[in-house]
């Protein structure tokens, strides 16, 4: 992200405050003008004639600001904290998308139900971390499992099933033959003080900071539900207006034709009876989405069985849990061919480091994995520090010896944007660095991370052979997707990984930077892990040799 110069075209001004405003978004996506006028002033983006040209991008870029135009509260707080009596519920809760409309009727039993505010402008709308809500999902479909018994399935809903970053709304669908049945064994069993709310077919279960939504629905309502629920909200409204512009009206538990009901047994159904392909998840929310659906120019994104290796994981040998062997065998049980130990290197700031002088006993337990499971390919790497004057933390004699090199800024020293840009451009001029981890460097509700001129960093990446990774990893998830999809239409090549420290969480963290490579609209072509070994070795290699 450019810091303002004053000095760019009109377009060139538009181009920098989307991408700004859409950064702004990823982090919190129905915030208020008066938070994005403040974060683009902390980048410098609004002096000059850059005011006015952000009120008119509010217009011109009408469906990806919106959300952040509406003043009204919305969201599962919203509808779970106001009075019974308040006419906001009326105007939400036709439309909301995680909450079913039979929540409005709060079961009254003593010593639950919906906490009085005093007023709605008072409320301040939570958002949660893509890992915690789907850690929060995890658990409450445990304890409705064991309060309601087993659903026949569960379905991840609202933005977890759109991975977005930071979710407002966390909900689950429960698919089971009688809901209000299954809903009641759910109330009778769980403690008062879990239920935040509950109705005929649905409940909260009160988490921080937002309640998890479950939705329970037969299974013949499970292709519209599922796409009611996902959202966003703009989505299903114009699917609702494409239903009626064909004579069918859509509905959470339905899509209606003249005659009923019209038969469907998947999501994709309620799209092919519309003429339109499955859009999918990650794009809902984007503008114009359903004109590029229905001319057929969608990219084909990526998928997970397209990955064939990760290139970024931790052992004991630096701050992961798990073995050497450990991380392996996940990885082999995953279907990957191929995976890059990159332990972090002496400088990081990390619970433990691998010291150069245990290196070489590293390598030595990896040709011994090696043996043991020949049908994965075992890369030894590193992830070195990028330290303050631009250097690397491992002498070249070291790192000459790995099959993989990742550089990786954790520490920003207090750096300005032009010398966090320059240390990067000094390691991606280095023969030997492969790979730029997480580069902005950011925490999803936490902090937004570096600000730095993004596109010289990628148009460096490209020229050099230096791959940008996507960092699955809940406390990264970075690059987000706006930077993803700007590093891909200038040409870097990015790699998607799981920063994994955990053996158990391989699969999972690989999925979220997926996502986060779908919500770029990334295509298989434009990620460096989809090729096999040797396609990863020639990429190494034509940077070794200078030959890029």
């Amino acid at each position: 992200m450019a810091v303002w110069t004053g000095r760019l075209t009109d377009a060139r001004q538009l181009e920098v405050l989307a991408l700004a405003i859409r950064r702004v978004l990823e982090q919190r996506s129905r915030a208020p003008w008066s938070d994005v006028r403040g974060a683009l002033q902390e980048q410098d983006l609004l002096s000059g004639p850059a005011a006015d040209l952000l009120d008119r991008l509010r217009h011109l870029d009408h469906d990806e600001v919106a959300a952040v135009r509406r003043r009204l509260p919305s969201g599962a707080r919203t509808l779970l904290l106001a009075p019974a009596d308040d006419p906001l519920r009326d105007r939400l809760a036709d439309e909301d998308l995680m909450l079913d409309a039979d929540l409005d009727r709060v079961v009254d039993q003593a010593g639950w139900g919906p906490l009085p505010v005093t007023s709605p402008d008072a409320i301040v709308e939570g958002v949660v971390p893509l890992g915690r809500a789907w850690m929060q999902a995890s658990q409450v479909k445990a304890e409705l499992t064991a309060a309601a018994g087993a659903p026949e399935a569960w379905h991840l809903v609202g933005g977890l099933r759109r991975s977005d970053p930071m979710t407002p709304d966390v909900a689950v669908l429960a698919v089971t033959d009688d809901p209000q049945a299954w809903i009641g064994r759910a109330v009778a069993a769980l403690h008062a003080d879990t239920i935040a709310v509950a109705g005929s077919c649905g409940l909260a279960i009160a988490a921080d900071p937002e309640p998890v939504v479950v939705h329970a629905v037969r299974q013949d309502a499970v292709p519209t539900s599922l796409l009611w629920y996902t959202g966003p909200r703009a989505h299903v409204q114009e699917m609702r207006l494409q239903s009626a512009a064909r004579g069918l009206a859509l509905n959470r538990y339905s899509l209606l034709g003249a005659d009923g009901p019209l038969a469907l047994t998947e999501e994709a159904d309620v799209y092919r009876h519309l003429d339109l392909p499955v859009i999918p998840v990650e794009l809902r929310g984007r503008r114009g989405v359903i004109e590029s659906a229905r001319e057929g120019t969608l990219p084909e994104l990526i998928e997970m069985h397209d990955i064939q290796g990760d290139l970024h994981m931790h052992t004991v040998y630096s701050d992961g849990r798990d073995s050497v062997a450990g991380m392996v065998h996940a990885a082999r049980a995953l279907g990957y061919r191929y995976v890059a130990i990159t332990d972090h290197s002496p400088s990081a700031k990390a619970s433990r480091v691998l010291t150069l002088d245990r290196v070489e006993q590293q390598a030595e337990e990896i040709a011994a994995v090696r043996a043991l499971v020949p049908d994965v390919t075992i890369l030894h790497g590193i992830e070195c520090d990028i330290l303050p004057d631009g250097h690397l933390d491992v002498p070249d004699d070291v790192l000459e010896r790995l099959d993989v090199v990742l550089a990786s800024l954790h520490d920003g020293a207090g750096h300005g944007p032009e010398r966090l840009l320059e240390r990067y451009l000094t390691v991606m001029r280095h023969p030997l660095v492969n790979v730029i981890t997480h580069p902005a460097n950011r925490s999803p509700g936490r902090t937004p991370g570096y600000v730095l001129a993004f596109a010289r960093l990628f148009e460096y990446a490209a020229r050099t052979g230096t791959a940008i990774e996507i960092d699955g990893a809940p406390g990264h998830l970075d690059l987000d997707a706006p930077l993803a999809e700007q590093a891909a239409s200038i040409g870097a090549m990015l790699v998607i990984n799981s920063d994994c420290h955990v053996a158990e969480r391989l699969g999972r963290q690989m999925q979220f930077g997926v996502a986060l490579a779908r919500r770029a609209a990334l295509t298989a072509g434009q990620v460096l892990n989809t090729r096999d070994v040797d396609g990863v070795r020639r990429f190494v290699a034509a940077k070794r040799t200078g030959r890029v």
